[in-house]
């Protein structure tokens, strides 16, 4: 089977995290030409390349061609001092999904803050730029100091340059929060600051023509107040939460629900689906692919408050819920990703350059506990009109 066919239509993983060692540089994929049952998902490896280092907690940004995805900012180990379990990675990685090869390409003006940053979460357009906030580099050492960002950064793909921009009314420092692009303004939902949780009633919007940031209240059913969840963006221009935790690793309610952001103020309503949901989940991975919303990794939170220091279980299962009826469903179904009236992709023979991502940060349990790097959708589409790319989801470290 060609692996290129399976990359057009497939959910990536790269760089894995199995405790023991901390850090792997494998890349795995879900095929998503095909039909499955969720309790079996057919997860491959591409066992010819993997990482240069072993990385935790990048970035991926797929080019507008979709031939190269690079890996931005993240972790790595210190080979030479296991004292030290993560360092900054030592440079920007890009694939190359036509001959599956690692490079390392060179940045105009790259800033070099992103070696190490993590926790954040970025969104590209349709011209190839990709769009960073915030996000968190830690201490190493006694002598540095941990900083949580609120810098704009936009790295363009096409010309291969960096900007990093210092602008008005910008939000504050936050991590842990998700993040979609519609209409050429990307929505930042969520979170955690330096003063705590973020309201959700306050949704600050980055303006990606006038290069702006704007805010808006919101109205509508109560939401409560989350990080570590993830976003999609429906094919009826909603954008769909699900999961998170509270303060005081607390379970959210309700666990989904929309923002309609096509009316003023914008506008929540909570989202009750038609089945019993799956356990409630946090730091877990989320891509929109036609109807469904397949969701995979994260942590398992339970419904009563716990202590800072307990741990949260890990996720073993991906669930899929169906967003044009909000059931959780148990298959898969290729050949009606639109609904009844859809034609499989796996039927198509040719596909236009266009690629849609969606790029977040979780945790699987298979043989042992794996931590991934970046986990996103990557998929090709005949006679596709240009349109942006929502990269939902959520980073955490084990």
């Amino acid at each position: 089977m060609n692996p290129f066919r399976l990359l057009l239509s497939s959910l990536i993983v790269i760089g894995l995290n199995t405790k023991n060692p901390r850090f792997t540089d494998e890349v795995l994929y879900l095929n998503l030409l095909n039909s499955f049952n969720i309790i079996s998902p057919p997860w491959s490896q591409i066992t010819a390349s993997p990482i240069p280092t072993p990385l935790f907690d990048a970035m991926p940004c797929l080019s507008t061609d979709g031939s190269t995805v690079y890996l931005v900012g993240g972790m790595t180990q210190d080979k030479q001092n296991s004292s030290i379990l993560m360092i900054p990675q030592p440079s920007v990685y890009a694939f190359n999904t036509n001959n599956l090869q690692w490079t390392t390409p060179n940045i105009d003006n790259f800033n070099n803050t992103f070696l190490g940053r993590v926790d954040m979460n970025g969104v590209a357009d349709s011209n190839g730029k990709y769009y960073f906030f915030g996000g968190y580099l830690t201490n190493l050492t006694a002598e540095t100091t941990s900083i949580v960002y609120n810098d704009t950064n936009i790295f363009d793909t096409k010309a291969m340059r960096w900007l990093t921009l210092t602008l008005p009314k910008t939000p504050s420092s936050r991590i842990f929060y998700s993040v979609v692009l519609k209409d050429n303004l990307i929505f930042y939902i969520g979170g955690i600051s330096n003063d705590g949780i973020i309201d959700m009633n306050e949704i600050p919007s980055f303006d990606t023509v006038n290069l702006k940031w704007l805010s808006m209240t919101t109205r509508g059913d109560s939401i409560g107040s989350r990080s570590g969840h993830s976003t999609v963006l429906t094919q009826d221009g909603l954008i769909l939460i699900y999961g998170g935790i509270g303060s005081a690793k607390s379970q959210v309610q309700p666990e989904v629900a929309t923002l309609d952001v096509g009316v003023t103020p914008y506008a929540w309503k909570a989202i009750t689906t038609n089945n019993a949901p799956p356990q409630s989940l946090v730091y877990h991975s989320a891509a929109l692919y036609g109807i469904y919303m397949i969701v995979a990794f994260g942590q398992i939170v339970t419904s009563q408050p716990l202590p800072s220091s307990a741990q949260l279980a890990f996720n073993t299962n991906l669930y899929i819920l169906n967003t044009k009826n909000y059931t959780w469903v148990n298959t898969f179904d290729a050949s009606n990703i639109y609904g009844s009236n859809s034609t499989s992709l796996k039927n198509s023979n040719s596909f236009s350059l266009g690629a849609k991502i969606g790029i977040g940060i979780g945790v699987v349990a298979a043989i042992g506990i794996i931590a991934v790097v970046g986990f996103f959708l990557y998929k090709k589409y005949n006679n596709r009109e240009d349109y942006p790319i929502p990269t939902p989801g959520s980073n955490q470290y084990i």
